[in-house]
């Protein structure tokens, strides 16, 4: 698919003055002239045709092309290989449904289908004909409603109806080198002679001299080549010299001959005439295409080429009269009636029909200041007095004048024979223009200012939006809106005191509005300083009403019949309406002068086409108006096309993709629009244009774009995520259950413990207070024995005795305090949970203590405490506790042996622990004492209580045996001593290692 834009902007509108043996066109026309240089492929055109979408195709030997107004579209071999040949040798026509079809130089016939695809189709499809015909000469007509007419092959004539032939008429003197050399009209074949005359057959095959008329002589041009038959549909249209005629028939062998236009481009081969586009197409062979337009607007100036003009007043019913005289459609009296006018700018026709004008420096060298003339443009008065730079009527009659002091500007009446200023207005800067609403107020505006004042009264009021910009034209319509135009700023409205900006075109050309004028039919017209608009006034209401809307400017330039765009502002009146109903706009160059009701610009209702699909580059099919693409896709590009033949500022195209964005935005000037990587989803592109005027008036199209998603993006995907997600879910909930119930059963196990612990430790409260009693009861009752034997001592007056004895009390007394005090460092040792705190001791340290501690309660009964062991060792353990066992065991077996010897024993034993023996010669115990021991000792993590009657200091041996990770073996026999065996206690030069090395 190819498309050659054109380079230029607007060039249908862009009147190109053909130096190529082109010199007598037509001022009534603007001309757009379109060869291989912007736009065509090649410079032959040889068939032109407009189908049912508005689209203009052209055949070429480059190929065949379709042109919307803006853009060529080029269809040949190489972008679309249906095609056998790009020599595209002339139109078939149209089909039933107004699609184009055209063959090419191989006689290969070709259309296009309901999806817009390029085909070849069978000739016979389109008109039935006889086997051996030449379509290159075919013409055939539909008469009557019948499928019958003529069919025209080289010299030969055929009526045809149905499939046959009702008869042949030879042509010996058709002539076979004009282009076209046969048409038909009503029910009549015309042809050319080899003298350039015109012939008819009828339907019964009579041949006829035909008599035309209305060819203007001046147009004639000799040769074959300057005659041509151009048929479109049922109208005939003949080439003769420089001028193209319409004809028609006026008489039984008549034909007359209106003249369409008047050219002289060379070699013309096709011609199409559509007035509803105020188009006209010609079509040569060696210069390419041609368009035409005829111009709506007049513009008038003086036959001395003068033509920039500015305040007017309307002087009968076709006239003007400016500044500088007098000017008409047709003539003009440049100076007339006073002469050479000064810079005022501000002409008044009163109601009277009397002309107001100022600063004319007259014939007889005078110069005046303001002038009344009468209806026939009679000198009436001359007024002294400062000039008038503008003049206003009020109601009553009264004129009233805008002038200045030398100072500043004022405001006066027409009052006797001078101008009588008023005390109201004193402006020092510049004031352009004022507007009465009423006898007393008036609207007041320039340079940064703006105010409505009350001449009776001297009343201002001000309006501060408006004072920063400069306002040059005021219109008061009959709805009381004031319009206000202004220099660079745009245009607003005035109602019930409140101001409201209005939209500009989309070119910003109506931020400069010098005049408003309203015709019959509800349009404002604004000129500006590029170009003429209009739009419907009701349009703008909405604006004032606070309501969303869109107004639809149409735009006019200089091709519409302008010589210049600039029209000219400042002045008073701003524009006028003759009293034929013409509007007049001055401008730079011309008063344009038109009939508002008679132009009939083309509207821009033709149809959106979605005209390329692209996606990464790839050309795609567009299935009805949905198309589906690919997740991976990177972008997509989608051009349109709306064919139109006005001027391109009259169709705008806009864009939105809902889904993305619901904002229009305008097309480009190539009508494309690029999106890159559209997440996954439903999607509407719409194309929208303004197909004219009213609110609603649209045009659309659209685009149903279903991006896919990735599979993780896909229903099955989310379905399994979710299927996943439930049983993840389930399986956290289950574990987090199992964990619940696990810790539940764990802090079950934690409460029980610490509850066991706790009666644990309070049972071990109750021990402890228990063993301090057992502890403290043989030194308190040795204490008691040397109390009476001291006091034995004093009553027998044995003084060295009781000195003795007071002295042993004493260490006896020091040795309880020395239990009581380690007793309570032992209770400090313990954490708040009462778990033992351990440490790493010499365990000779430890006995020597013990030795110490027993030596005198040991030599009561005749006993002597051993210490046996391999080596020295140390401990790691609770070494209070550890004292705590090792005295018990020393105090029980010293109770029960008497002049023995009890012996402590450590070896090292397995695991790097060590094993502490205490052995004694005493009494030993009996069977059954010991079996009660040993139960003990295996229930000892069951057993908390203390049994009433046992042997108490066992029970804590075994208990603080416990507490220090021990175990505990009791071997004893009758009267042949004890052995108790503590084991397991850690070794501490291994432990330190441990402990070293975390």
């Amino acid at each position: 698919m190819c498309y050659l834009i054109c380079k230029k902007t607007a060039l249908l509108f862009i009147t190109l003055l053909i130096a190529l043996n082109v010199t007598g066109i037509t001022s009534d026309y603007s001309v757009t002239h379109y060869t291989n240089e912007n736009g065509l492929p090649q410079n032959s055109i040889k068939g032109i045709e407009l189908d049912k979408n508005g689209f203009l195709w052209l055949a070429t030997e480059s190929g065949l092309l379709r042109f919307d107004g803006r853009q060529f579209k080029l269809y040949d071999r190489k972008h679309f290989p249906v095609m056998v040949s790009n020599r595209i040798i002339g139109f078939m026509g149209l089909t039933e449904d107004n699609m184009v079809y055209f063959y090419d130089e191989h006689l290969n016939y070709y259309s296009f289908n309901q999806q817009q695809e390029l085909t070849r189709i069978d000739a016979k499809a389109i008109r039935r004909t006889p086997d051996g015909y030449d379509p290159r000469q075919l013409d055939l007509d539909k008469i009557n409603g019948k499928d019958e007419g003529f069919l025209g092959i080289r010299d030969t004539v055929f009526y045809i109806s149905g499939n046959k032939n009702l008869w042949i008429r030879r042509l010996p003197d058709v002539n076979q080198e004009v282009y076209t050399v046969v048409g038909h009209l009503n029910e009549k074949l015309y042809y050319l002679n080899k003298q350039l005359k015109i012939k008819s057959i009828d339907k019964k095959g009579n041949i006829k001299d035909v008599l035309l008329k209305g060819v203007h002589p001046d147009l004639m041009v000799t040769g074959p080549y300057n005659y041509c038959f151009f048929q479109q549909a049922r109208d005939l249209y003949l080439l003769i010299g420089k001028g193209i005629y319409q004809l028609q028939e006026t008489g039984e062998q008549e034909l007359t001959a209106d003249l369409m236009l008047q050219t002289d481009v060379p070699g013309i081969y096709a011609y199409r005439n559509y007035p509803s586009l105020n188009l006209q197409a010609i079509g040569s062979l060696t210069h390419g295409l041609y368009l035409y337009r005829k111009k709506q607007f007049k513009t008038l100036r003086y036959p001395n080429g003068y033509g920039n003009f500015y305040s007017q007043a309307v002087y009968r019913d076709t006239g003007v009269l400016t500044n500088w005289g007098l000017i008409y459609p047709s003539s003009s009296r440049f100076g007339y009636p006073l002469g050479i006018r000064d810079m005022g700018r501000s002409l008044l026709r009163d109601a009277r029909g009397h002309y107001w004008i100022n600063s004319w420096l007259l014939r007889d060298g005078k110069f005046y200041n303001v002038i009344e003339l009468d209806e026939q443009l009679k000198m009436v008065k001359r007024y002294s007095g400062k000039s008038a730079l503008c003049y206003q009527q009020t109601p009553d009659g009264t004129i009233w004048v805008l002038t200045h002091d030398g100072y500043q500007y004022r405001m006066g009446r027409i009052s006797g024979d001078s101008v009588k200023l008023i005390p109201g207005l004193r402006s020092k800067t510049p004031v352009i223009t004022f507007l009465p609403e009423n006898n007393e107020a008036f609207w007041i505006g320039g340079v940064n200012s703006f105010v409505k004042l009350n001449v009776r009264t001297g009343k201002e009021q001000h309006y501060k939006s408006l004072e920063q910009f400069t306002i040059e034209t005021l219109y008061l319509d009959a709805d009381k809106v004031l319009w206000i135009g202004t220099t660079g700023n745009g245009f607003f409205a005035l109602k019930e005191n409140k101001v409201y900006q209005l939209p500009l075109d989309s070119k910003n050309n109506l931020s400069n509005v010098h005049a408003f004028i309203e015709d019959k039919s509800g349009f404002l017209w604004m000129s500006t300083n590029n170009g003429l608009f209009r739009c419907r006034k009701e349009e703008l209401t909405p604006f004032i009403d606070h309501r969303t809307a869109t107004v639809y400017y149409q735009y006019f330039s200089k091709e519409s019949g302008f010589n210049t765009n600039e029209f000219n502002g400042s002045c008073t009146p701003f524009a006028v309406v003759l009293g034929n109903g013409k509007f007049s706009f001055p401008s730079l160059d011309g008063l344009v002068q038109f009939y508002p009701d008679s132009i009939n610009e083309v509207l821009p209702v033709s149809k959106i086409f979605v005209d390329k699909l692209l996606i990464d580059g790839k050309p795609q099919l567009l299935t009805g108006n949905r198309i589906s693409i690919d997740p991976s896709f990177k972008y997509l590009e989608v051009q349109v096309a709306s064919p139109y033949f006005g001027h391109p500022a009259n169709q705008m195209l806009e864009y939105r993709l809902t889904g993305l964005d619901s904002a229009w935005q305008p097309l480009k000037e190539d009508n494309t629009v690029v999106f890159n990587n559209l997440a996954y989803g439903k999607y509407n592109l719409q194309f929208r244009k303004r197909a004219g005027f009213g609110n609603s008036n649209f045009v659309t199209t659209s685009v149903l774009l279903s991006v896919k998603p990735f599979f993780y993006q896909t229903i099955y995907f989310k379905a399994a995520l979710l299927i996943a997600m439930s049983l993840l879910v389930f399986l956290i909930v289950k574990l987090r259950y199992a964990y619940l119930v696990k810790r539940n059963k764990a802090l079950e196990q934690e409460v029980e413990q610490r509850t066991l612990h706790l009666r644990s430790a309070n049972h071990l409260k109750e021990k402890i207070l228990m063993m301090v009693g057992h502890d403290l009861q043989s030194p308190l009752h040795f204490l008691g024995y040397l109390s009476e034997s001291n006091y034995d001592a004093l009553m027998s007056k044995e003084h060295e005795k009781a000195g003795l004895i007071s002295r042993e009390m004493k260490n006896t007394t020091k040795k309880i305090y020395a239990f009581v005090d380690e007793f309570n460092l032992w209770a400090r040792a313990h954490d708040e949970r009462f778990n033992l705190k351990k440490m790493v001791f010499s365990l000779d340290t430890l006995l020597n203590e013990l030795h110490v501690f027993y030596k005198e309660i040991l030599e009561i009964r005749g006993n002597r405490l051993t210490f046996t062991m391999s080596r020295a060792y140390e401990l790691y353990t609770n070494r209070e506790l550890l004292k705590a066992v090792l005295r018990n065991l020393v105090d029980n077996a010293n109770k029960h042996t008497r002049d023995g010897v009890i012996d402590i024993y450590c070896t090292e034993y397995e695991h790097e622990t060590c094993l502490i023996r205490v052995s004694d010669t005493g009494n030993g115990m009996s069977p059954e004492v010991l079996s009660k021991l040993r139960t003990l000792i295996s229930e000892r993590d069951k057993t908390f209580a203390i049994e009433p009657g046992s042997k108490l200091g066992y029970q804590f041996i075994i208990d603080f045996a416990v507490r220090l990770g021990a175990s505990i073996a009791i071997d004893s026999e009758k009267n042949k001593g004890t052995n108790v065996s503590i084991y397991g206690i850690r070794s501490g030069v291994s432990t330190f290692g441990t402990l070293h090395h975390h």
